[in-house]
């Protein structure tokens, strides 16, 4: 049997290991569009700030294809599936051939928008090479901008101050700070521990021309729409990513927002199957379909695809997307779930507790807990995280004690 795997980061890998132990003697052949592979994309911006290098984020160790023995082709772009004669062609004008393919190609960051983007200094953050590249200019420069209050910009401005750039500016488009994972109050938090951290926060700002200085290449500033302008040597693009979805859609595979797969990870071509940040699933909590996303579900989403590629069928459940757990300085923060709930307060409650340094927000539909935040202090997360995907009816008590905080593994046992 021959497999082939387009993407070399955790939903390929995964599958890939999962093929080969269940199958020693199958051709397994990897191609992956970076020089590097095997590295945790949400250390990045760690290798940004100076913090690591690529050993340091590596979560596979040199010669795991050697030892797998996998076939893995680096720095190659695949440019077409030709479903119908069962093989892919790469940019150099080879053609592999397989039984099964796994597309595996994660996501793209979204593209600087405003006149002027080819001025040299405008970067945006998903790959090894992009952080080491933005940390080379930031090494040259005193100003830097990061463009987007979502959760690539904020890391992306944190690791800026970190690694030493003295003024760094964060423009956000949105009212609030992650709009997605906080409300307008732990956004605020957010908001002063970023301050203090020295990063300035601008609100309702988008670029609209990027400026070079006079007879050279390099970035002098940006002009936002409202007319105003800001002085930067460098900036980094944080807009989010989108699923890439282009080979599957241009071999007339079905897409929405991502590829759509069915229950097993296979998508509409024969013989094609999908899996990581590229392909969209329906939401356990709103039965929506949106972007997978997120680094566990695609090491789930990799293992199940590998067992049906490999006949032996697994289904893959509807999973909880909102989940985000990561820290800005001293403020950890965890967001899972339904957090928003505009206009649907008939529905839901919701209850607050909040200190000064401490904010809990927990929101109930009927009797089951869909979505929390946690900002300051994350104890017992995982406890609340577990009731959020389990989706059972939460007890008069057991609600008591999720609002005291006092609630426990045990609880999550025998409810």
């Amino acid at each position: 049997m021959k497999y082939v795997i387009i993407g070399g980061s955790a939903a390929g890998l995964t599958a890939a290991e999962t093929l080969r132990a269940n199958d020693s003697e199958a051709s397994i052949t990897i191609v992956t569009d970076e020089p590097e592979s095997g590295y945790a994309r949400c250390l990045i911006p760690d290798v940004l700030a100076g913090a690591k290098e690529l050993a340091g984020i590596t979560w596979r160790a040199p010669g795991f294809g050697r030892k797998n023995n996998f076939s893995i082709i680096k720095d190659t772009r695949v440019v077409s599936l030709e479903p119908a004669q069962r093989q892919v062609l790469l940019h150099d004008g080879r053609a592999i051939g397989y039984d099964r393919l796994l597309v595996a190609t994660g996501a793209v960051p979204v593209a600087p928008t405003g006149s002027g983007t080819g001025v040299e200094g405008i970067f945006t953050l998903r790959t090894y090479r992009q952080a080491r590249a933005i940390g080379e200019a930031a090494d040259k420069g005193k100003q830097a901008v990061v463009v987007g209050g979502g959760l690539v910009g904020l890391k992306a401005a944190v690791a800026l101050r970190k690694r030493g750039v003295q003024r760094v500016t964060l423009l956000v488009e949105s009212p609030h700070l992650l709009v997605r994972q906080l409300d307008e109050e732990s956004a605020a938090m957010l908001e002063r521990e970023l301050n203090n951290q020295g990063i300035n926060c601008i609100f309702g700002a988008r670029p609209a021309e990027y400026v070079k200085n006079p007879g050279k290449g390099s970035l002098r500033s940006i002009i936002l729409v409202d007319g105003s302008e800001i002085p930067a040597d460098l900036v980094v693009v944080g807009k989010g990513v989108l699923p890439n979805i282009t080979l599957v859609r241009n071999a007339g595979g079905m897409v929405g927002k991502g590829i759509k797969v069915d229950e097993h990870m296979q998508t509409t071509l024969p013989g094609v199957f999908a899996a990581g940040d590229c392909i969209e699933v329906n939401d356990l909590l709103t039965g929506r379909p949106v972007p997978s996303g997120l680094w566990p579900l695609a090491v789930e989403q990799g293992r199940c695809a590998a067992f049906n590629m490999l006949g032996k069928p697994r289904v893959y459940p509807p999973p909880v997307t909102r989940l985000n757990a990561t820290q800005f300085g001293g403020l950890p923060l965890v967001s899972v779930g339904q957090v928003r709930i505009d206009g649907k307060a008939a529905e839901y409650t919701v209850h607050v507790s909040r200190t000064l340094h401490y904010y809990r927000k927990l929101v109930f539909k009927q009797d089951r807990l869909v979505g929390f935040i946690m900002l300051g202090n994350i104890d017992r997360a995982g406890v609340y995280t577990a009731l959020v995907k389990k989706g059972i009816p939460v007890s008069q008590t057991l609600k008591q004690k999720l609002q005291d905080g006092t609630v426990c593994v045990w609880d999550l046992l025998t409810s």
